[in-house]
Formats: C-alpha cells, sequence, structure tokens
C-alpha cells in the first residue's frame, strides 16, 4: 500500500516550472496573486502562460536558466519589478550548477537592464554595474561559444561592456572606459567601440 502510493503521487504543479524541478520554489517564493499575474502575463509566441504550469512536458531544448530569464523579460515595468527579481534570483543561483556559457551571458544581460530601469533608486546603479561586470567576466568564453554555435554570424552587441561604459563615461571615468572599449573591441563584440575611444581621449584632453 505505501509503494503503490508512493508511485502513484503526482506532481501539484506540471508544466515547465514542474518540468525543471521548481515547484516548491514556484509555491514558496510568489504568493497566488503573483502566480496568477505571472501566468496570466507570460503569453510567448505560438504558447500560453499555462505551459509554465500546465500540460505534461517530456524534453525541452531549453534549459532552467534560460526559461527564468526569458520570464524576467516580461516583468520589466515598475510594478513588475519585485517579480523580476525574484525571477533573475533563481536563474543566478541555477545558473552556478546549470545551464551554459551562453545562458550565463544572456542572464546578466537581462539583469543588468532591468536593474538598470531601478538606477535612480538605492542600489540600483551598484547592481547594475555589478551585472555589467558579471557579463564582462565572462565575455571571452561567451564569445567563443557564439563563434561555436553561430559559425556563420559574427558577434552581436555586448550589453556589458556597452552599459559599462556609458557609466563610467557619465562618471568621468574617461580611462576605465577606454580599456573597456578596447577590450571588448579585442574579442570581437559588434560596436562602436573605436568612436567611443577617440571621443573618450578628448574628453580627457579637454579634461
Amino acid at each position: 500500500m505505501v509503494l503503490f502510493s508512493f508511485f502513484s503521487k503526482t506532481k501539484r504543479i506540471k508544466g515547465l516550472i514542474g518540468y525543471f524541478g521548481l515547484e516548491d520554489w514556484w509555491l514558496s517564493e510568489f504568493s497566488d496573486d503573483e502566480r496568477r499575474h505571472i501566468v496570466e502575463t507570460f503569453q510567448p509566441l505560438g504558447s500560453s502562460g499555462n505551459s509554465l504550469t500546465s500540460g505534461d512536458i517530456s524534453c525541452t531544448s531549453q534549459t532552467s536558466v534560460g526559461l527564468l530569464q526569458n520570464l524576467s523579460g516580461w516583468f520589466g515595468k515598475e510594478k513588475d519589478r519585485s517579480v523580476a527579481y525574484k525571477l533573475l534570483a533563481k536563474a543566478e543561483e541555477l545558473s552556478k550548477t546549470e545551464g551554459s556559457i551562453l545562458d550565463a551571458h544572456f542572464l546578466y544581460g537581462q539583469k543588468l537592464a532591468i536593474y538598470y530601469k531601478d538606477r535612480d533608486e538605492p542600489g540600483g546603479l551598484e547592481n547594475t554595474i555589478e551585472a555589467c561586470k558579471q557579463q564582462i567576466a565572462i565575455g571571452k568564453e561567451a564569445a567563443e561559444a557564439f563563434l561555436k554555435e553561430y559559425k556563420e554570424s559574427p558577434l552581436p552587441s555586448h550589453k556589458g561592456y556597452q552599459q559599462l561604459a556609458i557609466i563610467l563615461e557619465k562618471q568621468g571615468k574617461f580611462d576605465e572606459a577606454i580599456k573597456l572599449c578596447k577590450q571588448a573591441a579585442e574579442q570581437g563584440w559588434a560596436g562602436d567601440w573605436e568612436k567611443r575611444v577617440e571621443r573618450y581621449r578628448k574628453r580627457v584632453t579637454k579634461a
């Protein structure tokens, strides 16, 4: 009887949340209203928010880190950012043991973009800078992974390098910004790095 009970037990949450084993976190981290709001808001092309908690999923090319990173992007509005931060925090926790280097790259890009929206709030700018530096720290490995995955395409732009360069420029730290842009260019990330370096050098001269 005990064995039957064990094997017949079904998950409370199905869909992608259940597939990735995020059921306990989902139920404990969010209130009923938050969970309802997340499901109603998440409407990916060709699917619906119901895919988060409904349906039997046998396999997917998506990763848990990729799911939460993508999901957080739906909650960038001011009233929703508390949800986005919870999603990002869990994605970052999982990225330490799961996912690929590109999962981490996109995660940090999403993290800095959302935190930058709160740059005028206490800790907002500092968290943005931290996320930029996290993405930059894996820049070389991410570039190699991009070129391996998309052999016929050049590297895309890099949010971390771009955003941190802008922040450093606003802070008047032109030498640091120049060094940063040169590093981005050396790694091959798309961007107007030479123009930025030239502009920053002129600002140094004027200073």
